[in-house]
């Protein structure tokens, strides 16, 4: 596909309507104005309105005014082919270090990491309050720098910042099995018979159905292969954190024992680097899609999880989009 350009073509947009499977109407939440959309996608109103007008699912509100799933636009600025739009240059930016020298992606760093949680929404209940899953500072290859320590349990309200070292290893899987398992995964993600997306949470819930339905995502496919591993008697789980870099991106990733140590197995990274995607910035890249199978990266920080549960939550319930906390990452030094 060819790159299309968002400022001269008041149709660009439309080049994403079909390529891309819309959220199922029970999980769909068409509460996404025109405006908010058209800043999402770096695009302007004229051009949201016509993703109305050429089929893309909505709502109206009382003025008659479209509201978009706010998964639905995500894939629409993903699909679009500019290499413009927010979704566009976040996987841009965040597989950056692939591109780099293999000892790098393992090498001791040090990040500081800041999350805190949006507040404030003219949707939101009054004494709403947003809450943030904590890092797992007995995670593989997690040190938690001087400073406050973290608090107790997986939840907390408000924001935090740590200082934490991660250490990657470099530890190839070697049982066949766990092999078959792997390649079945990646394979249906590379011909394309899944579709790599954005999925809402409440799909997410249910990878199962997601991955019948012709769609994943970082945590579909990992909650997809530790469940396949599981039944086949291996111990392993699929790991929520943040992906970070010049900013931090939620991402999920599968964990599995072999020999007794923990390897890191992840299914999306090593899909989008062994295929590439010229449009969207990402060099194609067999050795770092090698190193996905086993290897554990330094960019990659746990968050106390069981199952990739939500890293955010309006009270008691995995946050709307507005909820989704600023995370702010910067290496402090390799060392």
């Amino acid at each position: 596909m060819s790159a299309v350009d968002l400022a001269t073509d008041p149709a660009a947009l439309l080049h994403a309507v079909g390529r891309f499977r819309t959220a199922p109407e029970d999980v769909a939440r068409y509460d996404t104005p025109v405006e908010v959309a058209a800043r999402a996608l770096r695009a302007t109103p004229e051009q949201v309105l016509r993703l109305a007008e050429g089929g893309l699912p909505h709502h109206r509100d009382g003025d008659g005014a479209p509201l978009f799933d706010y998964d639905d636009l995500m894939n629409v600025g993903m699909f679009c082919g500019s290499g413009q739009t927010v979704p566009e240059l976040g996987l841009r930016f965040l597989m950056r270090f692939a591109a780099t020298a293999r000892p790098s992606w393992f090498e001791p760093r040090d990040w500081e990491v800041g999350v805190y949680p949006a507040r404030g929404s003219a949707d939101a209940p009054a004494g709403h309050h947003v809450r943030v899953r904590l890092p797992d500072a007995e995670g593989p290859g997690v040190t938690v720098l001087g400073g406050r320590p973290l608090p107790a349990g997986e939840l907390t309200d408000g924001g935090y910042r740590v200082e934490v070292r991660l250490t990657g290893a470099d530890q190839p899987v070697r049982d066949p099995a766990i092999r078959e398992v792997w390649d079945g995964v990646v394979d249906t993600l590379a011909r394309r018979e899944v579709l790599y997306q954005t999925v809402p949470e409440r799909l997410r819930a249910d990878h199962r159905r997601a991955w019948r339905l012709g769609v994943a995502d970082c945590v579909v496919a990992s909650r997809l292969l530790a469940g396949l591993l599981t039944e086949r008697g291996y111990r392993a789980r699929s790991r929520r954190g943040y992906l970070l870099g010049l900013f931090g991106s939620d991402h999920a990733w599968c964990e599995v024992e072999e020999d007794g140590v923990v390897k890191a197995l992840d299914p999306v990274f090593a899909f989008v680097s062994r295929v590439g995607d010229p449009t969207r910035g990402v060099a194609e890249s067999p050795e770092f899609s090698a190193a996905c199978f086993g290897g554990r990266f330094n960019r990659l920080l746990p968050c106390r999880t069981e199952s990739a549960e939500p890293l955010v939550y309006f009270a008691d319930q995995p946050a709307p989009y507005w909820a989704m906390t600023g995370v702010g990452a910067k290496p402090i030094r390799a060392v």
